[in-house]
């Protein structure tokens, strides 16, 4: 976290107009301010004006007129170019002195409030990087967690953050935040993760990058399609996550399409080893699309499978175990 500063203080100049006489005296800082020593030159408010930016010109001297109208109390902005060309921030007050209904002097002061608008600036950008590196390492933390759990890259896993943003409206660093609380909370991702972790590390201390498991090259559902009778079927291998829900989102749309001519589909989720509530999200949407489109679905598991609230999402599931003939007995009837 950026260490606070101490605000600088900043540079003040006063200034007396005398009516009577039209004379001006400045301090020395009202010299300061316009970059000038003190004494240098005789102050007026021609040379004072012509240290006013031309944009801010007309409504500081319009300022200053009203005050010698009325005497009232004045306070303006405007940037000001000393005698360096360098350009500052500075705030005009003042007010008259009548007597006699006759206003005798104009008096206030210059403050050139440049550095503390510097530093107001400067705590700013402190501040949001300060939030954007935050946010940076937060977004990095949950990507590390999906990248770790399901063997994804940096990019498929910020997609996976992306989309599930996209899809309940929640602000990206808020998701991530609630994701690595949630891990944080319970205890990592669990004994198995550990040990393979274990293994890759002790690996990667030798020379050369640890061999990959045979045959795997990178999450996915192995999806096969066949039919019983006429009825169409496909069968699921794998875990079903939010890695790979999208390739069973997939095989079942494409299903649906060879289904409407019977009415009737069945999902073979036996090899499927892993159900968890992002497959149960995957089938719920399905069941109602195949509704909508006037074909039943039917679910087959094996026993021991919990597919969790698969009821109170109205899901047409039975337990078989496996093998061809007890496939025979899940298709769903017209």
């Amino acid at each position: 976290m950026p260490t606070p500063t101490t605000p600088r203080p900043a540079q003040v100049g006063r200034f007396q107009y005398t009516a009577s006489t039209g004379r001006w005296r400045w301090s020395d800082g009202m010299f300061q301010i316009h970059g000038m020593a003190p004494g240098e030159v005789v102050p007026t408010l021609a040379i004072m004006s012509r240290h006013i930016h031309p944009e801010d010109r007309g409504r500081v001297l319009d300022t200053l007129g009203q005050c010698g109208v009325d005497g009232r109390p004045f306070g303006c902005q405007y940037r000001l170019v000393d005698l360096l060309g360098a350009e500052r921030s500075v705030t005009l007050t003042g007010a008259g002195d009548a007597g006699d209904d006759t206003l005798r002097t104009v008096s206030g002061f210059l403050v050139d409030i440049t550095a503390a608008q510097r530093d107001a600036v400067a705590h700013q950008v402190n501040e949001e990087l300060t939030q954007a590196l935050r946010s940076h390492a937060v977004i990095d933390q949950a990507k590390g967690a999906f990248m770790l759990g399901y063997g994804i890259d940096g990019d498929a896993a910020f997609e996976l953050l992306r989309w599930g943003s996209q899809q309940r409206n929640v602000r990206l660093l808020t998701l991530a935040e609630r994701l690595v609380a949630a891990v944080e909370s319970g205890g990592g991702l669990g004994s198995d993760t550990r040990q393979r972790l274990d293994d890759f590390y002790f690996a990667s201390l030798t020379d050369g990058a640890p061999e990959p498991p045979a045959g795997r090259t990178g999450p996915g559902l192995d999806v096969t399609f066949d039919t019983t009778g006429d009825v169409p079927i496909v069968r699921v291998e794998g875990p079903v996550d939010l890695a790979t829900a999208h390739d069973l989102t997939a095989a079942v749309t494409q299903l649906m399409i060879k289904a409407r001519e019977v009415g009737a589909m069945v999902v073979d989720l036996r090899q499927v080893t892993h159900l968890g509530s992002v497959g149960v999200s995957a089938l719920s949407a399905a069941h109602r699309r195949s509704g909508a489109a006037g074909v039943k679905m039917r679910i087959v598991l094996s026993p021991g499978t919990s597919l969790g609230l698969a009821g109170a999402h109205g899901l047409d599931v039975i337990i078989a175990p496996a093998g061809a003939s007890a496939l025979d007995q899940t298709v769903p009837t017209s």
